[in-house]
C-alpha cells in the first residue's frame, strides 16, 4: 500500500473540513467527522491540526493563500503600477465569485458565525485587507474610488455568501462589468 504525502493528507483534511462545514456548520463541525470525510486517523488529522481551532484558521488561511494565488496569477495580466494592481484585484475577484456561484453559501456563513467565538480566524483576512489597502493608497486622490469598486466586491460576496441579493445573470454581469470598467479608467489616469 502506498502512503500519500503529508501535505496531500493536509489538503485532503482542508478540504473534508469545508465539506464537513457546508453540512453541518464550522461551529457543530468534530474533529472525528472531519477525520472520518478526509479518510485519516484522528491522530493523523491531529498531527496536521492540534484542534479544532486549528483546523478551523488552517482552513481559513488556505482559502486566503488560495486567494493571494489567483491575485498574483491576475497581477501577471496587468501593468506593475496601482493601477494595474487594482484591475488584477478585479480581476481575481470576478473570477473567485464566479467559482463560488457553483458552490453553496452555508460554509462561508458558518466560518463567518465562527469567527464570533473565534475571532483569531480572521487574522489573515484582516492582514490581507491592511495591504490590500495599503497598495490602493498609492493611487492617491483615486483612492477612495478604488477602494469603493474593491468593496463593491465584498458586497457582492456577503450579499451571495448569506443569500441576500436577488440579482439576475445579466444584472450581476453589468454590475461586474461596470466595476471593471471603473477599474480600468482608474488604472488609465495612473499608467505607471
Amino acid at each position: 500500500m502506498t502512503r500519500k504525502p503529508r501535505s496531500d493528507a493536509r489538503a485532503r483534511i482542508l478540504d473534508a473540513a469545508l465539506a464537513v462545514s457546508d453540512r453541518v456548520g464550522a461551529a457543530h463541525l468534530t474533529l472525528d467527522a472531519v477525520a472520518a470525510e478526509a479518510g485519516v486517523s484522528k491522530g493523523g488529522l491531529l498531527y496536521h491540526f492540534a484542534s479544532k481551532d486549528l483546523l478551523l484558521k488552517g482552513v481559513v488561511e488556505h482559502h486566503m493563500d488560495q486567494h493571494q494565488r489567483d491575485l498574483e496569477l491576475a497581477e501577471t495580466m496587468f501593468p506593475s503600477t496601482p493601477g494595474g494592481y487594482l484591475q488584477a484585484f478585479v480581476h481575481a475577484q470576478r473570477q473567485g465569485l464566479e467559482a463560488k456561484l457553483h458552490g453553496g453559501p452555508k460554509a462561508t456563513q458558518s466560518f463567518i458565525a465562527a469567527a464570533v467565538n473565534t475571532p483569531e480566524l480572521m487574522d489573515s483576512p484582516r492582514q490581507y485587507a491592511v495591504a490590500h489597502a495599503q497598495r490602493l493608497r498609492k493611487l492617491g486622490p483615486d483612492f477612495v474610488e478604488a477602494l469603493l469598486v474593491t468593496l463593491a466586491f465584498d458586497g457582492l460576496f456577503f450579499g451571495d455568501a448569506f443569500e441576500m441579493l436577488d440579482l439576475t445573470a445579466s444584472e450581476r454581469a453589468a454590475l461586474i462589468a461596470a466595476l471593471e470598467s471603473r477599474a480600468a479608467a482608474l488604472a488609465a489616469r495612473h499608467p505607471g
